[in-house]
């Protein structure tokens, strides 16, 4: 700009002193006034060919001739009655004996940010005091739900009739209900104010796991669905994490896979993306055949006091805060977590946690899941299921597909489709994770899933570099061919 302005012929410059929003002025060398822009006469109170005196009149705190070797200062520009303004300062020399000054208003400016930082303190109070008062205002609440609770399991112990005893099952489920609801309301309260912080001790992992299948798998029965699972063998016995946190977020993301699902199952999966010196990365999967999430519902999911639409909460009930508190305590447990849907057909949330490894845990019951796939019944009942779940981990060579039935690799049939389509939900998960091991043995699980006729050649093709771009670890390329195959199976109709 400096260069420019020493170029310009009178014309221009009599056109800028005129125009510009900015404020110049021209001083000499030895600091005298020479000349300003009308922007600059006004803002000062000087009239029309007043002279200003010297440049320390204007900017009595800085000096001419240091402050042109700066970029920019700012200071304090004096008007002719003696108030002032901030502004940010730029000069430049002028024909060797001449300085240009050009200043900019920050005034209003200046006034935003005190009343953004006014505004930010205010807030801030505010949320304080809102987290406070949820606090003991949940408390409060949690003194005659729990007195309430007492009453109806001593009232259950005497003998009732039935419809005294259906009474007070009512009254017992919803004090079941209203203490979800207060315990969200205190972890949103800890979220609030950064006071959720995780208790790190040593315990079973399968021993937890069972735990967590026990507790919700009466609920899975009630509504007739069946309870998969598939936990990996390669698993430490023993980590260090918060057990009872990653509990919260399983006993969440299963309950409302249930109340979401009417007709299928809903299936959980554990398994094991890395172990690197004392730590592990574990991944879960709980997945559900029910009513689905529609793409642009997707966002909604995890903010607080959300849920998808408002019919949502009158039919099925929630407070909207439990996806947001297990999003947070996930990535407490430095993981992240995802979702897939589609409507009418089902959801799929998937998580990993990093915990420590751990050589034994205090507390056992001696009650543990076991390794590969099966329908949990109950503690320590547990059912093979071919037909529900085919995929099983094989130790260290990853996953394999069970062929006890042909129909699987009858391309076109609805197992063989259903498999695909299972195969492509956890290979797009590991694409995103970056678990290129896992990724390769899911895309070979695709591609032998379609068969060597004719008009099949293309799509199999289209795996098959799908496989070869996922053996290279490419994560932008892995899912443009993810999604090219996607479509190739849409134009046959599946």
């Amino acid at each position: 700009m400096a260069r420019w302005i020493m170029n310009v012929n009178m014309e221009l410059y009599n056109t800028l002193k005129e125009e510009c929003l900015e404020l110049i002025f021209v001083f000499g060398e030895d600091g005298r006034y020479i000349n300003c822009s009308n922007k600059a006469r006004e803002s000062l109170g000087y009239l029309q060919d007043e002279d200003m005196g010297k440049f320390e009149n204007i900017f009595p705190n800085i000096l001419l001739e240091e402050t042109s070797l700066l970029e920019h200062v700012e200071a304090d520009v004096y008007r002719k009655n003696e108030t002032c303004f901030p502004a940010d300062v730029k000069i430049i020399r002028f024909e060797d004996d001449k300085f240009i000054v050009f200043a900019i208003d920050q005034t209003e400016t200046r006034n935003m940010a005190r009343e953004l930082k006014a505004c930010k303190e205010e807030l801030k109070s505010e949320l304080k005091y809102k987290t406070e008062f949820v606090s003991n205002i949940t408390h409060e609440l949690r003194t005659p739900v729990n007195g309430i609770q007492g009453m109806t399991k001593n009232l259950l112990n005497t003998e009732l009739d039935s419809f005294q005893l259906e009474t007070v099952g009512i009254i017992e489920q919803c004090c079941v209900n209203m203490s979800k609801i207060i315990n969200d309301l205190l972890d949103f309260s800890k979220m609030e104010s950064d006071k959720l912080v995780l208790e790190n001790k040593a315990f079973s992992f399968r021993e937890f796991l069972n735990k967590v299948m026990a507790f919700n798998v009466t609920l899975v029965n009630e509504k007739g669905l069946k309870l998969l699972v598939h936990v990996g063998d390669d698993i430490p016995k023993y980590l260090i994490g918060d057990e009872l946190r990653l509990t919260q977020i399983f006993n969440n993301l299963i309950s409302n896979a249930v109340k979401f699902t009417t007709i299928g199952h809903v299936a959980v999966e554990a398994s094991l993306i890395r172990e690197e010196d004392d730590f592990v990365e574990l991944f879960f999967m709980v997945v559900d055949t029910g009513i689905g999430i529609a793409k642009e519902n997707m966002d909604k999911l995890f903010k607080k006091f959300s849920q998808v639409d408002a019919s949502t909460t009158r039919r099925f009930g929630g407070t909207g805060l439990g996806l947001s508190i297990s999003k947070k305590l996930v990535e407490l447990m430095g993981g992240d977590i995802k979702v897939e849907s589609e409507v009418g057909k089902g959801s799929s949330f998937s998580f990993n946690v990093i915990l420590k490894k751990a050589d034994e845990a205090e507390e056992t019951t001696g009650v543990e899941l076991p390794s590969g796939n099966f329908v949990y019944e109950g503690s320590g009942q547990y059912s093979e299921s071919e037909e529900e779940s085919k995929y099983s981990g094989e130790g260290g060579d990853g996953w394999k597909l069970k062929a006890n039935s042909d129909k699987i690799y009858q391309f076109g049939t609805s197992e063989n489709i259903r498999e695909i389509n299972t195969a492509l939900e956890k290979l797009f998960i590991c694409i995103e994770l970056g678990n290129w091991e896992k990724a390769e043995n899911f895309a070979s699980v695709v591609k032998n899933l379609i068969s060597d006729n004719e008009s099949e050649q293309q799509l199999k093709k289209e795996a098959f570099r799908l496989e070869l771009i996922i053996r290279r670890g490419d994560h932008d390329k892995a899912l443009v061919q993810f999604n090219t195959f996607k479509n190739k199976l849409a134009e046959l109709g599946f």
